[in-house]
């Protein structure tokens, strides 16, 4: 199994401990907070590159702005789209 490296938030300083802790921030359903309570694995996966994370995460958090549609409703839409494009994550 492949592994990728990471840097835990109590390992974080600079740019990365201040995502760190504007992600900790950000108004989620409780059932998106890590049970951890530390960063989600998705964010911890992008450690290594806090600029790409910034962008990667700006752009996907666009998408939950508005009263469109529900959570649920775009965490379906998404489960469908990685299912459709073979993403088992």
């Amino acid at each position: 199994m492949a592994h990728i490296r990471i840097i835990d938030a109590h390992e974080a300083d600079g740019e990365l401990r201040e995502i760190y802790a504007a992600v900790k921030a950000r108004p989620l359903p409780a059932v998106y907070r890590a049970p951890h309570g530390g960063p989600a694995g998705i964010h911890r996966a992008h450690s290594l590159d806090p600029k790409l994370m910034t962008v990667a995460f700006a752009a996907t958090g666009t998408m939950h702005v508005g009263e469109g549609l529900s959570w649920a409703e775009r965490e379906l839409i998404a489960a469908s789209a990685s299912r459709v494009n073979q993403c088992f994550y």
